[in-house]
C-alpha cells in the first residue's frame, strides 16, 4: 500500500471476499455431504469399536482417519459434529478435525509441487512432523477437559422409526426416514458453519486488503519475528491447508522456519477458524486453541531452527 493510496479499497475486500468463500465454501459442502455419509454407511462396529480404543488408540484413529478422509479445514467441522452426534468420543472426533487439514493427501501433494525445486520431500517430512506434534498436544489437552465446559450443546437427533397410517401400514420406512432426516440435518449443519464461514471470511478479507506489507518485508529475516509474522500471515490471510504452500513458497524472503511455521498453524487456526470453530466449541475454547497453536507451532518452528 503506497503512501498516497486509501486505507481501505471496496473492490480488493470484495475480490478477497469472494475469493475465500469461493474457496472455502466446496469443501464445506463436502465436508456436509461427508456426514451423510458417516450417518448412513458408518457401521455401527465400527463406532463400538471407536469407543472402546481409549485415549491412545482414538487419537491414532484420529491422525488415521485425517489421512484416510481427506476433507479441508472448512469440511472437517460438519464430520466432526455427526461423529459426536453418534457418540464418538471427543479425543477422537477433535484429533480428526485438527488432522484433516494437515495429513490429508491433497495438503502433502500440494507441499511437495510447491517446493518440487527445493527439496521438497524434506518440506513434506517437516511439515507432517512438526504438525503431527502440534496436533498430538492439541488432542492431550482436549482429552483432558471437561466435554460439558468446552463444547457447545448439540441438538439430538429423533429415533428412527415407521410411520403408519390408520389402517396399520406403513407409509414411511425408518430408511427413508432417516435419510430424510439426515439431509435435513446436514443442511442444518452446513447453513450453521456457512454462517461462521462468512463472518471470518468478511474479517480476513478486511485485514488482508488493509494492512501495509512493507513491515512484513522487514522482519521476515529476522531468526525471532519471522516465525511470528508468519504465523501472523498465515492466521490472517486464512488460506486453505491444500493451496497455502504455493503462497509461502511464492514469499523467498522467509526462511525455511518461518515458512514451516506458516504451513502449520494456518490449517489448524486462522481468522475464519475462529468463527467456524464457534458453531462446536465455545468462544473461550476457541481462544484456547488460538493460543496453543500459535505458541506451539512458533515453539517448535524456533527449536527447529535452532537444531
Amino acid at each position: 500500500m503506497s503512501a498516497g493510496a486509501p486505507w481501505f479499497s471496496f473492490p480488493d475486500f470484495f475480490l478477497s471476499f469472494a475469493a475465500l468463500l469461493l474457496e472455502g465454501i466446496p469443501f464445506l459442502l463436502l465436508g456436509a455431504l461427508g456426514s451423510a455419509a458417516v450417518d448412513l454407511f458408518l457401521p455401527e462396529a465400527w463406532l463400538r469399536r471407536l469407543l472402546g480404543l481409549g485415549r491412545g488408540g482414538g487419537i491414532a484413529a484420529g491422525y488415521l482417519a485425517g489421512f484416510l478422509f481427506p476433507i479441508c479445514e472448512c469440511g472437517a467441522l460438519p464430520i466432526v459434529m455427526r461423529l459426536l452426534r453418534k457418540g464418538v468420543p471427543l479425543p477422537v472426533a477433535a484429533t480428526y478435525l485438527f488432522a484433516a487439514p494437515l495429513l490429508n493427501p491433497f495438503s502433502i501433494a500440494s507441499t511437495w509441487f510447491a517446493f518440487r525445486s527445493q527439496n521438497p520431500w524434506l518440506w513434506v517430512v517437516l511439515r507432517l512432523f512438526l504438525g503431527s506434534l502440534l496436533i498430538l498436544s492439541l488432542s492431550l489437552w482436549i482429552s483432558r477437559c471437561d466435554t460439558r465446559e468446552i463444547l457447545r450443546p448439540l441438538a439430538e437427533e429423533a429415533p428412527s422409526e415407521p410411520v403408519f397410517s390408520a389402517g396399520g401400514e406403513i407409509l414411511e420406512t425408518p430408511w427413508r426416514r432417516r435419510l430424510r432426516r439426515t439431509v435435513r440435518s446436514v443442511t442444518d449443519d452446513f447453513l450453521a458453519v456457512l454462517f461462521f464461514l462468512v463472518i471470518g471470511a468478511a474479517v480476513a478479507a478486511f485485514l488482508n486488503t488493509s494492512i501495509n506489507r512493507g513491515w512484513i518485508n522487514a522482519l521476515a529475516q529476522h531468526a525471532l519475528f519471522g516465525p511470528v509474522v508468519a504465523v501472523g500471515l498465515a492466521q490472517t490471510l486464512s488460506i486453505c491447508s491444500t493451496t497455502d504452500a504455493f503462497i509461502i513458497a511464492a514469499l523467498p524472503q522467509f526462511p525455511m522456519a518461518a515458512a514451516l511455521a506458516f504451513l502449520i498453524a494456518g490449517p489448524l487456526f486462522d481468522l475464519k477458524l475462529f468463527w467456524i470453530y464457534q458453531a462446536l466449541f465455545t468462544r473461550f475454547t476457541v481462544l484456547q486453541i488460538w493460543l496453543r497453536v500459535t505458541a506451539g507451532a512458533l515453539l517448535l518452528c524456533w527449536l527447529y531452527s535452532l537444531l
